[in-house]
């Protein structure tokens, strides 16, 4: 009997701290009745306390499968960081936040130039290259408390926490800048990258649609002034 008792405690070590628990309180309770059990009464315990582990490790699975779908559902597969919806999930948190300790902050869009004629000339691939690269380094300058996302295909967002307006326009206008110029080399061919920018402020009571409107509309502005800019020194 002691074996067979030495047994199930061997088997209990190999399963999760629930079922291990079960069983601890299983063999108590057995001890303090006095409970005696033939080999066969130990071997159904065991099958019992076999069948919860494996039902509590499939539970287990099952959550670490919905968790996983959920976080593709809110993520850009090609670059790593939220897409739209995670942006929206993202941006009600902050609103909330923003609600709470009464603060503002500034949404800021971005828009790749010429991204369609960098596919047509280079290939998707390297269009694929730019959209990460492009992600990395905004990621890179903004703050961890700040959100950047891909919300279409040559389209970013960043959520810039904390601020007003004039600051955050400044540091969406610092982010332009760092874009405008840079190169990067996909196949020994070296591509110039640059974008458009616009941005609008929030805060608690603000309507994330009228904000994507507004962010949307001021990016354009910059599209048309910077076209008209280039045309005039043409």
């Amino acid at each position: 009997m002691i074996e067979q008792a030495a047994s199930v405690k061997n088997n209990r070590a190999d399963i999760n701290p629930y079922v291990s628990t079960l069983a601890s309180k299983l063999m108590r309770t057995a001890a303090d009745a006095e409970l005696k059990f033939d080999s066969t009464g130990w071997e159904l315990i065991t099958e019992v306390l076999s069948y919860a582990a494996a039902a509590e490790q499939r539970m287990s699975e099952q959550d670490d499968r919905i968790s996983f779908l959920e976080q593709l559902s809110v993520t850009d597969e090609l670059t790593g960081i939220p897409n739209r919806r995670g942006l929206r999930i993202s941006l009600g948190q902050i609103l909330a936040a923003s609600a709470r300790h009464r603060e503002t902050g500034t949404l800021g869009f971005i828009d790749l130039d010429s991204f369609k004629e960098i596919n047509d000339i280079h290939g998707h691939m390297a269009g694929d290259a730019v959209l990460r690269f492009v992600a990395k380094k905004l990621k890179a300058l903004v703050r961890p408390t700040d959100t950047v996302a891909r919300i279409a295909g040559d389209e970013f967002a960043v959520v810039l926490t904390r601020c007003d307006f004039d600051q955050g326009k400044k540091r969406i206008k610092r982010l332009q800048q760092d874009i405008n110029g840079s190169i990067v080399t996909h196949a020994g061919v070296e591509i110039e990258v640059s974008c458009s920018v616009g941005c609008t402020a929030f805060d608690g009571k603000s309507d994330p649609s009228d904000m994507f409107d507004d962010a949307d509309k001021s990016m354009y502005r910059n599209k048309q002034q910077r076209h008209t800019a280039l045309v005039k020194t043409a």
